[in-house]
C-alpha cells in the first residue's frame, strides 16, 4: 500500500514539475527600452522579447501621452525560439515625459514594463551622418551593400543584406517562418566563385537608424559575410529577392510582399609585381608584442609573443619561424587565432620559447618580421619587431646546456630508441591472467563438489 502511494506521489510530482517548467518557458518575457535622451526627429523604441515558445498571441502596445505610434516590426528566430516585437513611438513635442508601466498580454497573461523617463530635445542642425543613397524608393528597401567599391586581390569585401523600413511607416512587417532558409538560398546565389567566403554570425537582428537621401530609415541587417577575391576579376553580386509579410494599412489583412535588390559590382585590382606577390596577405594589420623580460642570462629561456591584428584573410597569415643560431635557440611556437563575433578584425598570435646562448645586445627585428600588402597605402609593407634585449653571461656550450636547470633544454638530445617496459600494462595482463585462473579454479571446485554429492546420493 505504501509503495503504491509513493508511486502516485512520484507521478504527481513529475506532472507538477513539467507544468511549472512549461509555465516558466511561456513566461520568459522582458521589455527593452532604446535611447531615453531623444531629439524631436528620433523615435522612442520599445521592444517586447518573448523566448522559449514557438507561437505567441500578443496584444497591442498602448498609447503614450506626448507620442504617436509609429512603425511596428515583428521578428521570429529559432535556436532558441525568440519573438521580438519592436514598437516605435514618435515624439510630438519637447520635454521630459514619464512613461508609465505598459501592460501587454502575452498568451493570455499580463506583463508590465518598468516606469521610465524620456527627455526629448530640439533637433540638431548638423546632418553629417547622412549615408549615400542605395536602391532608394518611396517605401521599404531591400539592398545588398558593401562599404567598398574597389579592392585589391585578397582584400576583404564586407557584404550585407539589409532591409530599410521608413521610420514613419505604420504598417506591421514580419519575417516569414522559413526566413533562415530563404537567407541561405540568397547567400548561395550571391556567392562568387572567384572569392573565399567568411560568414559572420548574427545572433540577434537589431534595428539601426540610418539616413538615406535625407529620409530616416530603420535598417535591419540579417546577413553578413566577408569575401576575399582570389583574382582581379570584378565581383558581381546579382539581384536577389526576399519575401516578407506585411499587414495592409486599410484592413490590417496580412499579405506576402516580395522585395527585390539591385545588383552591385565591386572592382578588383591586381597586386603590384613582387617576389612574394602570390604568397602575401592583403589588408590592414598591426603588430603587438609581448616579452617576459628584456634582460636575461645565458642558459636561461624566456617567452615572447608576436601578435598580428587586423582586417584581412587570416588563413593566409603565416609567420616564418626564425632559424636557430649561435645566439638563440627558438622552440616551435604555440599558435592561437581569435575572432570576436561581429567584428571585422582578427588576431593571430605566435608564442615562442627562446633560449639565450651568448651575451650581447640584440634587435629582434632580425628574427621576427612579416611581409604583407598594405591595402590602405597600396604597397607592400613589413611588420617588424621593435624590441631590443640584453643577454648577460658567458657563451654556453652544448654540454652546459644539458646541465642547465631549464626544463626544455636538452630535449632534442634525449635517446628515444630505448624502449622502457610498460609496467602498467604488465600488471594489467597479470591481473587478467589471475582472474582467469581463479575463475577456472572456482569452476573445478564446483564440479568436484557436484560429483562428490552425486556419489553420496548413489551410495
Amino acid at each position: 500500500m505504501k509503495a503504491r502511494k509513493l508511486h502516485i506521489f512520484f507521478i504527481f510530482s513529475i506532472f507538477l514539475w513539467a507544468n511549472t517548467v512549461k509555465a516558466q518557458q511561456q513566461e520568459d518575457v522582458k521589455f527593452e527600452f532604446g535611447k531615453k535622451n531623444l531629439l524631436l526627429d528620433e523615435n522612442l523604441v520599445i521592444k517586447l522579447i518573448v523566448k522559449n515558445t514557438e507561437k505567441v498571441n500578443i496584444s497591442n502596445f498602448p498609447e503614450i501621452a506626448g507620442f504617436t505610434k509609429g512603425t511596428k516590426q515583428k521578428l521570429f528566430t529559432k535556436k532558441p525560439f525568440t519573438h521580438t516585437i519592436t514598437q516605435n513611438y514618435i515624439p510630438s513635442k519637447e520635454g521630459t515625459f514619464r512613461i508609465p508601466s505598459l501592460r501587454i498580454e502575452v498568451n493570455g497573461k499580463s506583463f508590465n514594463s518598468e516606469i521610465a523617463f524620456v527627455n526629448v530635445a530640439k533637433n540638431k542642425i548638423s546632418s553629417s551622418n547622412e549615408k549615400k543613397n542605395e536602391n532608394v524608393n518611396q517605401d521599404i528597401i531591400f539592398a545588398i551593400n558593401s562599404p567598398k567599391n574597389n579592392v585589391y586581390v585578397g582584400e576583404s569585401i564586407p557584404i550585407n543584406l539589409v532591409l530599410y523600413v521608413p521610420e514613419n511607416n505604420t504598417s506591421e512587417i514580419e519575417f516569414p517562418e522559413k526566413f533562415e532558409e530563404e537567407i541561405e538560398n540568397i547567400a548561395k546565389k550571391i556567392k562568387s566563385a572567384d572569392c573565399l567566403e567568411q560568414r559572420l554570425r548574427i545572433n540577434e537582428i537589431k534595428s539601426e537608424v540610418v539616413v538615406l537621401n535625407k529620409k530616416k530609415y530603420l535598417a535591419y541587417k540579417f546577413f553578413q559575410a566577408i569575401y576575399f577575391p582570389l583574382n582581379d576579376k570584378t565581383v558581381n553580386l546579382p539581384s536577389v529577392s526576399i519575401t516578407m509579410i506585411q499587414a495592409a494599412k486599410k484592413n490590417g489583412k496580412k499579405e506576402k510582399i516580395k522585395f527585390v535588390s539591385k545588383p552591385i559590382s565591386i572592382g578588383v585590382k591586381a597586386l603590384p609585381e613582387h617576389p612574394l606577390k602570390d604568397k602575401v596577405s592583403s589588408g590592414n594589420f598591426k603588430l603587438v608584442e609581448e616579452i617576459e623580460t628584456k634582460k636575461i642570462n645565458t642558459g636561461k629561456s624566456f617567452s615572447y609573443s608576436f601578435k598580428i591584428i587586423g582586417d584581412g584573410n587570416f588563413s593566409t597569415v603565416n609567420v616564418i619561424p626564425p632559424a636557430n643560431d649561435s645566439f638563440f635557440d627558438f622552440y616551435p611556437p604555440e599558435i592561437t587565432e581569435l575572432h570576436i563575433e561581429g567584428q571585422p578584425d582578427k588576431q593571430k598570435q605566435y608564442k615562442y620559447l627562446i633560449l639565450a646562448k651568448d651575451s650581447g645586445q640584440f634587435k629582434f627585428e632580425k628574427y621576427f618580421y612579416w611581409v604583407y600588402f598594405n591595402t590602405k597605402r597600396g604597397k607592400y609593407d613589413t611588420l617588424k619587431s621593435t624590441l631590443n634585449i640584453k643577454v648577460l653571461g658567458k657563451a654556453i656550450t652544448e654540454k652546459k646546456i644539458e646541465e642547465s636547470s631549464d626544463v626544455f633544454e636538452g630535449l632534442d638530445k634525449v635517446d628515444t630508441s630505448i624502449i622502457e617496459p610498460n609496467y602498467q600494462e604488465i600488471v594489467k595482463n597479470l591481473s587478467n591472467l589471475l582472474i582467469v585462473v581463479m575463475l577456472a579454479g572456482s569452476l573445478y571446485i564446483f564440479n568436484w563438489r557436484t560429483r562428490k554429492n552425486n556419489k553420496g546420493e548413489d551410495n
